[in-house]
């Protein structure tokens, strides 16, 4: 959890003043219980009870539009980001500069470690990312993937300079 909650911070950190908007993802359920945020209204996401997969991106784009002066990322992860990827497109042509943070770990591993803790065999847990930095470039839309949090502060400060949506993908075991 340490890392998962490091890579939030580093985004609060690299970025002040950011309104971060969290998609069901490991990160943001680790921030919903030891984050402590610098702005009000920073972070707000549907990571709570059921969740709700893909909430992220339609809602960032609306934060950035709603608060073009700040900078929003997007902390989604490579499963929730999958339901609603079509937001690329949505945000190229509104001209949201949302910075979307994937956190891409292979499947949906909350759920994953939840039923393995009771003993449930893991099925339909791991369905297979797509190269997100790929699809970026498809909408013409700028895209790193770096390995790990380490490099996380760096990619921000490129993604916010770009002024227009770009996408990091974060890969982790």
């Amino acid at each position: 959890m340490q890392a998962q909650l490091r890579a939030v911070e580093t985004i609060r950190d690299a970025l002040p003043g950011a309104i971060i908007v969290g998609d069901s993802t490991q990160p943001v359920y680790a921030a919903n219980l030891y984050y402590d945020h610098d702005r009000p209204g920073g972070w707000f996401n549907a990571a709570t009870g059921f969740g709700a997969l893909g909430y992220g991106p339609p809602a960032a784009i609306g934060a950035a539009l709603a608060r073009p002066e700040a900078p929003v990322v997007c902390l989604t992860g490579d499963g929730g980001f999958q339901f609603t990827l079509p937001e690329l497109g949505a945000a190229l042509d509104a001209a949201a500069p949302v910075i979307f943070a994937v956190w891409n770990n292979r499947g949906y591993r909350e759920i994953e470690t939840s039923m393995l803790d009771v003993g449930v065999e893991p099925v339909g847990v791991s369905p297979a990312p797509p190269d997100f930095c790929k699809l970026a470039e498809a909408y013409g839309i700028a895209a790193e993937r770096i390995s790990g949090a380490g490099g996380l502060a760096d990619a921000l400060g490129r993604a916010r300079a770009a002024g227009r949506p770009y996408v990091i993908e974060i890969s982790v075991e």
